[in-house]
């Protein structure tokens, strides 16, 4: 019978080696808190996400009194697609798709450029496998359709960042995932460089509007996204519940 309130979380499992879920309802109280343990019982989990908003007060105080774990407040941003957003370049700096040869240049920065996330605060979760996750997000989005278009900013024929995006046709919405841009590279207005040249690709492919998610914490993301027309659409608030190996 499917589990009608937890979503068993089979990738998450085998790469943290825990068995992972996802509650399917983003309100709680006393009930349904006690409905909700029971299937993660009879899933055999480990571990829970929760996603709640951030305005719900009573569910967040029952999540923080059956010892859910605050681990990320999750900013949801999203703009109508410009009549028209062409590429800006600057100096030496150039966007556009991605290549084959991009992946190793590409892994490194996405292996350093999400420490922000919820996956490294929490800490039950192995920072290496986390860490490790991104890059193969990547590797994905490069090597396979996971993501429909990966735009990449190149300084002196050096891959230096990089944008993944999706489409999802039947909403005409696209969507951004990742943005990461290397050390050296930054300060120089290449992420709002590589954000308007997928919003130009977006709108040639017939996309109405994009959304961005980025962390609460990370002002940096925030401003860039609010500097590309991007405005807030909802405030989320991420929990984990551990129901064992912790300490």
């Amino acid at each position: 019978m499917k589990n009608q309130l937890v979503r068993f979380l089979s990738w998450d499992t085998d790469h943290f080696g825990h068995r992972m879920g996802r509650a399917k309802i983003h309100r709680l109280d006393e009930e349904s808190y006690q409905l909700l343990k029971d299937s993660c019982k009879k899933a055999d989990l480990d571990c829970l996400y929760f996603l709640a908003d951030a305005g719900d007060q009573a569910t967040i105080l029952e999540l923080q009194r059956h010892g859910f774990i605050f681990v990320d407040i999750r900013i949801t941003f999203e703009r109508k697609v410009p009549d028209s957003s062409p590429p800006r370049s600057d100096g030496n700096a150039i966007t556009r798709s991605s290549i084959v040869g991009d992946l190793d240049a590409l892994a490194a920065i996405a292996r350093d450029s999400f420490r922000s996330t919820r996956f490294f605060a929490d800490p039950f979760l192995n920072n290496e496998k986390a860490a490790t996750m991104y890059q193969i997000w990547l590797r994905k989005s490069l090597n396979t359709d996971y993501a429909d278009r990966v735009v990449v900013a190149e300084v002196n024929h050096e891959s230096v960042g990089f944008v993944t995006c999706h489409l999802d046709r039947q909403s005409s919405a696209g969507k951004i995932g990742l943005v990461a841009l290397s050390q050296s590279a930054q300060g120089k207005g290449l992420s709002q460089t590589m954000v308007l040249h997928a919003l130009e690709w977006f709108r040639g492919q017939g996309m109405k509007r994009v959304s961005v998610v980025t962390q609460g914490h990370n002002i940096a993301a925030q401003r860039l996204y609010q500097r590309c027309g991007f405005v807030t659409r909802s405030t989320e608030l991420w929990y984990h519940k551990w129901f064992r190996n912790t300490p």
